[in-house]
């Protein structure tokens, strides 16, 4: 990182009014469209992976693997960026993200192969994770982090939305190369508000000064280590249910014949009905806090997995898609809004998308070998239902452990 004058650095991140930058309308804008870069091949992985399904004609285990690639992908570009989120040019690690996305859907179009899409998409994944982590790393920085972030999931839940109702579009005409270019073409003008984006990490001393020591920037030092990286541990485990359900809740909806006409319908509303569940978590945030109705969101979430796994059909089919797409965007929230309460320096948030992406590079491969041992759709549904109890017992601990050494934490909005 270029060494900076404090005058220079009061500059860059300091708003006339004292104000931290990075809740200024401008920088949180270019956070959230870089944001569309890192999500939109995990929002839209039903319908790519259904897309591979009929124009490549992959079996559901080699189906699994290319999901696990992205995924994958997401996880070490992820992790990359949170080793350097606080100590290098934001715009430079952006920049490189988007690259890298362009880069791995081009090269996806000319790789019909099992083994070189494979890794084009690894490539591609890696672009994700490091955009999405630049993301959430500069969101953390905002002071009112439910909001924030309800802002970033409400404008990212319209968009695959859009993504749900042009895909099957886009795949009766050109096939999946045809949503390889989609989420290519769909990187290159977010070029354009990387300026926008802070360009640098703020340190919590009081002079205002970077700050590259981990620890000094959290906001309650006295919270014991463990408790975020439990946080973060419940992430993943969440993320398996979302990884394993999501890859594969198109399938498994076929195979209960119902048409895809129906299943992207159902999709696209809803996607639509989940934008309240943005809304919503604001308002319980302030109402509640966010663990009480974080701990409430990932039970529903357990009943709505054991009633599709029991059976799948059109009713249960439905249900659950709507309930998960809520749930989905409402846990979200209350996940990455408990990490930045704990930390404003972005450092466990930007670590969010790499757990993230870790579960759902798993996820998919593990529930693609369930269905190879002839398990059927519900055994995946049964594994889902069990990783999220293990996320809610997770964040129970963490909550309880909170109220006796932070309990403004714990109850924070």
């Amino acid at each position: 990182m270029p060494s900076l004058s404090k005058s220079e650095r009061e500059n860059q991140n300091v708003l006339p009014n004292n104000s931290n930058i990075f809740d200024s309308p401008t920088a949180i804008f270019a956070a959230i469209v870089l944001g569309f870069a890192g999500t939109g091949v995990a929002m839209g992985m039903p319908l790519l992976v259904g897309s591979m399904a009929s124009s490549l004609g992959f079996s559901d285990q080699q189906l699994g693997y290319l999901a696990s690639s992205d995924m994958t992908g997401l996880f070490v570009g992820s992790v990359s960026a949170s080793l350097v989120v606080a100590k290098i040019n934001r715009r430079l690690l952006a920049a490189a993200g988007l690259f890298l996305v362009i880069l791995g859907n081009y090269l996806s179009i000319q790789s019909p192969d099992v083994l070189p899409l494979m890794l084009c998409r690894f490539c591609a994944g890696i672009g994700a994770g490091l955009c999405y982590a630049t993301c959430t790393a500069s969101l953390a920085g905002s002071h009112n982090s439910a909001r924030t972030f309800s802002i970033l999931l409400f404008i990212l839940v319209v968009m695959n939305a859009f993504i749900f109702y042009i895909f099957p579009i886009i795949d009766a005409k050109w096939g999946v190369t045809g949503l390889f270019g989609f989420y290519l073409l769909q990187a290159i003008p977010i070029l354009l508000v990387l300026p926008l984006l802070p360009q640098y990490c703020i340190g919590e001393t009081d002079e205002g000064t970077l700050n590259t020591e981990a620890d000094s920037s959290e906001v309650h030092p006295q919270i014991p280590k463990i408790l975020p990286r439990l946080c973060l541990a419940a992430v993943f485990s969440f993320y398996l249910l979302v990884g394993a359900y999501w890859a594969f809740i198109e399938r498994a909806g076929a195979a209960a014949n119902i048409s895809p006409e129906f299943i992207s319908a159902t999709l696209t509303w809803a996607q639509i009905f989940s934008l309240t569940a943005a809304i919503i978590a604001v308002w319980l945030a302030r109402r509640f806090g966010q663990s009480k109705p974080l701990l409430f969101a990932l039970m529903i979430m357990v009943i709505t997995m054991l009633a599709l796994a029991l059976r799948i059909d059109t009713i249960t089919f439905v249900f659950s898609i709507f309930s998960f797409s809520f749930f989905w965007i409402f846990i979200d929230v209350f996940q990455l809004g408990t990490l930045s309460n704990i930390d404003h320096s972005g450092r466990y948030a930007a670590l969010v998308p790499a757990f993230q992406g870790a579960a759902q590079a798993v996820a998919p491969a593990a529930a693609g070998l369930l269905l190879s041992f002839q398990l059927g759709y519900s055994s995946v549904m049964l594994m889902c239902a069990a990783t999220a109890a293990v996320a809610l017992y997770i964040y129970r601990y963490v909550y309880l452990g909170l109220q006796q050494i932070a309990p403004d934490v714990a109850d924070g909005d």
